[in-house]
């Protein structure tokens, strides 16, 4: 008996229900089974390690810097900065982080700040390639100026990433085409409640514009005898909560023995009283790290840029510290784990220690690059009376840029040149705070504090002809 053919809704109800994925393609049989030769699909599966993989073969240089503050016309520069721009505009791929929005001031109607649409030309003639712009300078010129950024970046044909119009856009990958292969950047800002300048930016969320947020949460150290003084403190406070009509929430049952929140403030218990030790965002970080597992698979060369401001010590100035956080290691080791080339930290206006992680660089802190300041007060006003600067301490004048050159997709060797802002103090105001190659002895100083900072990573830096060289053994890239 000849089977009816299926009525013609049902035959299109059905295809659309295989379409969206409510009947498994090999389940089209329109008889009692498949007929001879039908190919049953299979589920295509995919190598982690192949895809996590870092996919270019032939030598390849990737050049990072700090932050970028320019706040004024540089063109070619003096001989100094010529030499640094030259090992830039030479590697394969440089990136660095754009501080501040960049605005054309003859179209904007918004807050004036940032940079002028010129220092788009100043990073072209540098080299930089890629960016990131999740600072807490993001938005000093609101959302239109972060988007103007954007748009200047784009038609520069820079690529950027870190900021966007929601938290997905700010968390997206961005991917360079170099003919060696792609690269893509993850930039990111990490957030405590103490972070300064709160208003000057914008964690992007599900359906604002904003950065791509990292938040963390400091807990100072303490001894357990000072975490059970601290807890007397807090229960003979407590013991006025029937003084009020609705009081706090009472100490839970099952407190931590070992962790404390007082007046706003977190206490843990360690070894080092002073120290600060960061827990971070658990939904922030498992975001972050599905975004370098997409990005990996979806360009040859990948690495994560953070801008960071944290503090190691409760008594060390605001973001002068040369020491690196808890945290900034493991989420440098997370994100290598799940596929990063490289890890560059900025926003502390200090040097940290690099470290090799499974043959691959992390730079914990490269501090700011360029970093213009504005007319001096007593020369515009004779009767002012000049103050100390901000960050004008000889560590926030030194800087670095480096290069990580693999061969055959293995990391082969670092090299850091120190760069001079201006450390000691002669140069005129027009030229303040532009990088350039330091003297001898500013170079030696820069990279022996460098060999201290790294040595606690097992890193060994040399010294050649004023440059630092890290060498990376075989054993270290497998």
């Amino acid at each position: 008996m000849k089977t009816p053919p299926m009525p013609k809704m049902t035959m299109f109800a059905f295809i659309a229900l295989i379409i969206v994925g409510f009947v498994a393609p090999h389940a089209l049989l329109l008889g009692q089974g498949a007929a001879q030769g039908d190919a049953v699909l299979q589920p295509v599966r995919h190598d982690p390690s192949k895809e996590l993989a870092l996919k270019i073969t032939q030598p390849f240089t990737f050049a990072a810097v700090g932050d970028i503050i320019i706040r004024r016309p540089v063109g070619e520069g003096e001989a100094g900065y010529q030499a640094l721009v030259k090992v830039m505009r030479e590697a394969d791929m440089t990136y660095a982080n754009m501080e501040g929005p960049i605005l054309d001031e003859g179209s904007f109607r918004g807050p004036l700040a940032g940079g002028a649409k010129s220092v788009v030309d100043e990073l072209k003639r540098m080299g930089v390639r890629i960016m990131t712009t999740a600072n807490n300078h993001t938005l000093d010129a609101g959302p239109e100026g972060m988007f103007e950024t954007h748009r200047l970046l784009d038609e520069a044909g820079i690529v950027h990433a870190g900021s966007g119009k929601n938290l997905a856009d700010a968390r997206m990958p961005r991917i360079a085409v170099t003919p060696k292969g792609t690269v893509a950047a993850i930039g990111m800002y990490s957030i405590d409640a103490s972070s300064n300048n709160r208003s000057r930016f914008t964690d992007a969320t599900e359906d604002t514009p904003g950065l791509n947020p990292l938040h963390v949460t400091p807990y100072n150290v303490v001894t357990a005898e000072h975490m059970q003084a601290l807890k007397k403190i807090r229960d003979a406070i407590y013991a006025r909560r029937p003084e009020v009509r609705v009081p706090v929430a009472p100490v839970a049952a099952n407190e931590p023995a070992g962790r404390l929140n007082l007046f706003q403030t977190a206490f843990t218990v360690g070894a080092h009283p002073g120290d600060l030790s960061y827990e971070m965002d658990p939904a922030d970080l498992k975001s972050i790290i599905k975004s370098v597992r997409v990005g990996k698979q979806l360009a040859d060369f990948l690495f994560v840029a953070i801008h960071c401001h944290q503090n190691s010590f409760v008594f060390q100035a605001y973001s002068q510290d040369h020491n690196t956080p808890d945290f900034l290691i493991e989420l440098a080791h997370q994100v290598i784990d799940n596929g990063a080339d490289a890890f560059v930290g900025h926003g502390v206006h200090n040097l940290r220690g690099i470290e090799i992680y499974k043959g691959k660089p992390i730079f914990y802190g490269v501090s700011s690059f360029f970093y213009h300041r504005g007319a001096a007060p007593e020369i515009t006003n004779p009767s002012a009376v000049p103050g100390p600067g901000v960050n004008e301490l000889d560590d926030n004048l030194e800087t670095l840029l480096t290069t990580s050159r693999f061969e055959d997709g293995k990391l082969v060797e670092v090299r850091l040149y120190p760069a001079d802002l201006g450390q000691d103090r002669t140069r005129p105001i027009s030229r303040g705070g532009t990088p350039s190659t330091p003297s001898p002895e500013m170079a030696r100083r820069v990279l022996e504090r460098l060999q201290t900072l790294s040595k606690q990573f097992g890193t060994t830096v040399t010294i050649q002809n004023g440059v630092g060289v890290i060498r990376v053994a075989s054993k270290q890239t497998n």
